[in-house]
């Protein structure tokens, strides 16, 4: 567990857009299609994914809230995440690679779980099909409801009180 970490969230701003790009590129440099490429042009190809991630984003989920996750004051993940009437939508959450396995995601995701215990109401996403991800959600109670040719739709309810 990351306990001696000042864990928060707060609102995505403009400012955080280089971190954002920097978080894509340490996230996804290893991933299939990207580690073949030249170290010069993996970073480009990932910076506009990550630009072009980020459009899709706010046209796709117009009321998200674009959360930066940071430890002691500084940014090390993002955290998006859009609240429906039935539903929450996790739609991203990355944290830097040397951050990962430290219980910062679980925690942040079972915060979310709690919420929607609360109200009653599913916690959705997706991932990506053959994402190690994949088996992080199971723990946490996800069950997958469907795929596509790229992603996993998986989905965690409440307890049944």
């Amino acid at each position: 567990m990351w306990s001696w970490a000042n864990i928060s969230l707060r609102p995505q701003q403009e400012a955080d857009d280089r971190f954002v790009e920097e978080l894509v590129l340490a996230t996804r440099e290893k991933e299939v299609g990207y580690r073949e490429l030249s170290p010069a042009d993996r970073n480009r190809l990932l910076t506009e994914q990550s630009r072009l991630q980020q459009e899709h984003y706010r046209q796709v989920f117009p009321q998200c809230h674009f959360l930066i996750v940071e430890a002691d004051g500084k940014p090390i993940g993002r955290f998006y995440l859009d609240h429906r009437p039935t539903t929450i939508h996790a739609v991203e959450l990355s944290l830097l690679p040397s951050l990962q396995g430290n219980g910062i995601g679980s925690q942040l995701i079972k915060t979310v779980q709690a919420e929607a215990t609360r109200q009653s109401i599913t916690v959705t996403l997706s991932v990506v099909v053959g994402s190690p991800a994949i088996q992080f959600y199971r723990r946490l109670g996800f069950q997958i409801t469907g795929t596509s040719e790229t992603h996993h739709q998986m989905r965690w309810c409440p307890p049944r009180q």
